[in-house]
């Protein structure tokens, strides 16, 4: 919204500053320069492909769902896993004042706590080995229209990368809705 704001200003000055009127086609121009927005999107990977959307609950509450597609015998750490791993599947929103994650991701199907013998992990972990759907709520801390830079973590095994994919909100109006996360 302020790159579009600014977009106009700077428009208005040049149009009057060289005594030439706004014609209907930059007036279509500046229109075209707004983000395109959407309610979901899809990344897409060999090893899994994200889905993300977004709900509003009965309170008005908005909640991001990731739903994650596993292809070729990957898995990863569930964030429901009591242990510390750097690559636990995470959210992320940096340092906004705007909005927040609150509580937990809810996993559905729950993922299972196992055993693993393996030398980086021997003991208890809950890995993620099944098509995953995550809820999150999330929490807006102003009602000022804003942009956000987010990105969901996790490391994809066994490959053992760390994967962040990034997506951008924005909350104009009093509608949230993504971007193209163009970071």
């Amino acid at each position: 919204m302020n790159n579009f704001i600014s977009l106009v200003i700077v428009l208005l000055t040049l149009s009057i500053s060289t005594n030439q009127p706004l014609t209907d086609a930059t007036l279509k121009n500046i229109k075209d320069e707004r983000p395109v927005t959407f309610k979901e999107f899809s990344v897409n990977h060999e090893d899994y492909t994200l889905h993300f959307s977004l709900e509003n609950s009965k309170d008005l509450q908005h909640i991001l769902v990731v739903a994650m597609e596993l292809h070729n015998d990957s898995y990863y750490v569930s964030p429901n896993s009591k242990r510390d791993f750097k690559g636990k599947f995470r959210g992320d929103f940096g340092t906004t004042e705007s909005i927040e994650f609150y509580g937990d991701f809810i996993e559905t199907p729950l993922s299972v706590e196992e055993y693993d013998p393996h030398p980086f992990v021997r003991g208890t972990i809950n890995w993620v080995r099944e098509d995953t759907t995550y809820k999150q709520l999330l929490l807006l801390k102003t009602q000022e229209n804003f942009q956000v830079y987010g990105r969901i973590i996790f490391t994809i095994e066994p490959r053992c990368t760390l994967e962040q994919i990034p997506f951008s909100l924005v909350y104009e109006d009093g509608e949230l809705v993504f971007v193209d996360a163009k970071c």
